[in-house]
């Protein structure tokens, strides 16, 4: 019962918010803000223990993991808490099916761009055929590879470089 007045009153928080601030016209629109709520709170309590780092922005959930966790040094292979922690998001996507989910991956400068945005891409492809394989519908599925564009942190420390290697699934409603 507790964790059903946290959900409730989380999603409540979300939904006022998103109607005070216009971003929701109707009750369609109400319910998946209140389901993306419940999303967030299932994702929040599955992840707790890992580096991923939950964000919510109007109308999206932004989960963010280091890239160094998820692939290999230079390549487009899942590491194994990499692929752990995409089997806690596709079971998330399985359960709620009125979401897509954009891929984004960000490198560091080093390398040159042209390198950096092909592995991006790569690994973004890697990352949607996972989850494809674990039952995500493909047409939810967005791959992204952003390359070194959209820098965090100053890339001149190992510090600065680890912030912008970064793996950032979006999750938003799909409309109807």
């Amino acid at each position: 019962m507790r964790i059903t007045c946290q959900v409730v009153a989380i999603c409540g928080c979300a939904l006022l918010a998103a109607l005070s601030s216009g971003a929701i016209a109707g009750p369609a629109d109400a319910a998946a803000v209140v389901r993306l709520g419940a999303q967030e709170t299932s994702l929040r309590t599955a992840l707790a223990a890992t580096a991923a780092v939950i964000e919510r922005a109007p109308g999206a959930l932004d989960l963010q993991f280091p890239a160094r966790l998820a692939f290999a040094a230079d390549r487009a292979e899942l590491l194994p808490s990499g692929t752990a922690f995409l089997d806690v998001l596709a079971h998330s996507l399985r359960t709620y099916k009125r979401t897509q989910l954009v891929v984004a991956v960000y490198t560091d400068p080093i390398g040159g761009n042209d390198f950096n945005k092909q592995q991006a891409q790569a690994r973004a492809a890697v990352v949607v055929a996972y989850l494809q394989l674990k039952g995500v519908a493909p047409e939810r599925l967005i791959a992204r590879g952003v390359g070194e564009d959209a820098q965090l942190a100053a890339p001149n420390s190992p510090e600065g470089r680890d912030l912008n290697r970064r793996l950032v699934l979006t999750i938003t409603p799909l409309s109807s």
